[in-house]
């Protein structure tokens, strides 16, 4: 029932196009299910001069260079890992060295416990929890990032142990996944990933010899019912977002490497013209992503790299404006990043990656070292620094890794602008001073399309990081469709550093991914100085209510005092309840309130928080063993299905008609 008023809901935010294609996408749907209960569907055709019992020769390797000069550091946590991987073992999201059973039960919530429908298609819905577990916790092990760990394994090793369990761990998934059947068949994305990592695994146990014969003709086969399902269905209209880039990413790379498909020409051509397009639509002028999920940043980072790449291996070569895009976005994330060693993590994520290439997903060093690679840029600078596991199997002995002898180790904040996308940094100091402070305002749109589906209600909400350590955070995401009611607290106001007008959040959520009402935010004021500056905005959130609030909030940095002013104003003729948040990092201790004030330390620094007299403080904490259904302020999320406890400083009272309220941070 709750699905149906979603998808009721879905439908009034569609543009009349969008109707249209997913109508012929259901039409498509049963056709298809016809042919594949019917069992004709169609199977690989190859391009005129294949020879299937020839040896298999790919247009480009995705590893060039010599593997004696593989890191040691790095050996052996990836043996270690490939170990576990050989023997069923997988870490993801909040599972440890998890046993997936043997064989391989690709068709399970092994979080939960629970089996998954293999029915046709048409007949999953991978959103009922109650019948088919987390979808997500199903997915991530089908997308087979593991295997591009074991085939790494064999790279570095020569050891044939780990060539062997690709081969047989990908015959079990394809022996347990017919065509059409089952979650793993669902949703386009998670074929596109899975190709991608696909390409990958083979290519570097090749020279093994082991890709040959029934296996190849199997894989063959089921890369050309991937390409084949994927390209029928991009994603359009409100789901065209980080989706579409996976699912041409995946295409895109598959049609490049496994070029004797006859159809792989097409498939290129058109994945790369998705590809050229969206990064241009899903990405502003200054590098950010459109979804205003910081998350999704280093995914789409890692598709459109990884994506670029395989067509200059391929001389199939991108565009100039695609490749500038791409600076930007490696850009975006660098910056943003400057200040602290955690990166913010404003509006959704979901910790998805391309591949694993050795550094986690939100590795801002591999990141920078691998855009340094590419753009001579000093935000990318690696003097001083090791290069990433990554870049080594991205770019070793294909392009000479830059480096600036002269560049100096010293970090300087200063005060940056994201015009298009609405994002501010406040920020100054020096490293080898100890005295940095960096703070990122919010005054942003709510999320991309009409449903806005992985933005949050943040508005004017901002975090605050002191000596590269979280004072003030953004409190993440956690989950997507386990847990309803902590997917929609992590989305609300409340969970956010900013102020709630009569317990309701600033933007009308409607879905778990979707939001009828956008509060619109815009900058008034940008001032920035040496010390910080100050940056104004305001958001119209609360205008529909009976009586009307307007809410304006003023940043004031100033570093050499050690002061941080935050001025609230509420512009409205009636009378309201307000609460402002504040959200304490983990690294925060000895937190208490004393009158207006609330004092705590951070690593070396004390820190006070001054409060309006007219508001009411108090202080929530999260409680470890509490009912995990029922949602609560208190906890921080920094990985999906990973929360722990954090204190939450709330500051509460009623106005009636226009009020200013100042609060005072000094360190």
């Amino acid at each position: 029932m709750q699905s149906a008023f979603w998808y009721i809901k879905r439908l009034n935010s569609m543009s009349y196009r969008e109707i249209i294609w997913r109508l012929r996408l259901l039409a498509e749907a049963v056709i298809e299910r016809l042919r594949v209960q019917l069992k004709q569907v169609p199977e690989a055709q190859f391009q005129a001069d294949y020879n299937p019992d020839a040896e298999f020769k790919p247009p480009f390797k995705v590893f060039v260079g010599d593997i004696r000069q593989f890191n040691i550091l790095w050996r052996a946590p990836l043996l270690y890992k490939a170990d576990y991987i050989i023997n069923h073992r997988l870490s993801f999201f909040d599972l440890q060295e998890h046993h997936l059973e043997s064989p391989v039960n690709w068709h399970k919530d092994h979080a939960a416990g629970r089996q998954t429908s293999r029915k046709h298609i048409m007949a999953v819905n991978y959103r009922d929890t109650a019948v088919n577990g987390d979808c997500k916790l199903v997915w991530e092990p089908n997308r087979h990032h593991q295997f591009v760990v074991l085939a790494r394994a064999y790279q570095v090793s020569g050891q044939l142990k780990y060539a062997q369990a690709v081969v047989k761990q990908l015959n079990s998934w394809l022996d347990a996944n017919p065509y059409g059947y089952g979650m793993n068949w669902c949703n386009p994305l998670e074929l596109g990933i899975r190709l991608i990592n696909w390409v990958w695994a083979i290519d570097l146990i090749q020279d093994s010899g082991l890709f040959s014969g029934q296996f190849k003709r199997r894989i063959l086969n089921s890369v050309f019912l991937h390409c084949r399902d994927v390209s029928a269905k991009f994603s359009q209209g409100s789901s065209a977002n980080n989706h579409l880039v996976g699912e041409a990413a995946g295409v895109y790379i598959a049609s490049s490497y496994f070029s004797v498909l006859k159809d792989a020409p097409a498939w290129r051509i058109k994945s790369k013209a998705v590809l050229e397009t969206q990064i241009q639509a899903q990405t502003f002028a200054d590098g950010c992503s459109r979804e205003h999920g910081f998350g999704y940043q280093f995914f789409v980072f890692q598709l459109y790299l990884i994506s670029s790449l395989a067509g200059q291996w391929r001389q199939d070569n991108f565009s100039a404006p695609y490749h500038n895009t791409l600076n930007k976005i490696a850009e975006f994330i660098a910056r943003v990043a400057q200040g602290g060693e955690n990166y913010p993590m404003l509006g959704d994520q979901d910790d998805g990656y391309a591949l694993d290439l050795g550094d986690h997903v939100h590795n801002i060093n591999a990141v920078c070292d691998t855009a340094y690679y590419l753009y001579d840029q000093q935000i990318f600078t690696t003097s001083g620094r090791q290069p990433s596991e990554t870049a080594f199997w991205l770019f070793n002995q294909r392009i000479i890794r830059r480096h600036n002898e002269s560049a100096e180790q010293i970090k300087v904040l200063t005060s940056h602008r994201f015009n298009e996308s609405g994002y501010f940094l406040l920020q100054a100091g020096l490293a080898a001073e100890h005295n940095q402070v960096s703070i990122l305002f919010d005054c942003a749109e709510l999320g991309y399309t009409s449903i806005a589906a992985h933005g949050h209600a943040d508005a004017l909400s901002f975090v605050m990081r002191i000596n590269g350590k979280d004072l003030l955070i953004d409190s993440g995401t956690y989950d997507y469709y386990s847990f309803p009611q902590w997917r929609s607290h992590f989305r609300k106001t409340k969970a956010h550093n900013t102020l709630e007008i009569d317990g309701l959040d600033q933007s009308v959520m409607t879905g778990p991914f979707m939001w009828e009402q956008h509060a619109q935010a815009r900058c008034l004021l940008w001032e920035p100085s040496g010390c910080g500056g100050r940056v104004t905005g305001q958001h119209n959130g609360y205008q529909r209510l009976t009586s009307p609030a307007l809410h304006q909030r003023s940043l004031d940095l100033n570093s050499q005092q050690k002061q941080l002013q935050i001025t609230d104003k509420i512009h409205t003729q009636g009378r309201h309840d307000i609460a402002v948040y504040f959200h304490l990092s983990e690294y925060c201790n000895d937190i208490a309130i004393n009158g207006h004030i609330c004092t705590l330390t951070l690593a070396e620094e004390k820190i006070s928080i001054y409060l309006p007299e007219n508001l009411q403080l108090s202080l929530v904490t999260g409680k470890p063993g509490e009912d995990t259904h029922k949602a609560s302020l208190g906890w921080i999320s920094r990985g999906y299905h990973q929360k722990k406890p954090i204190t939450t400083l709330v500051a509460k009272g009623c106005i009636t008609g226009e009020q200013q309220f100042k609060t005072i941070i000094n360190w």
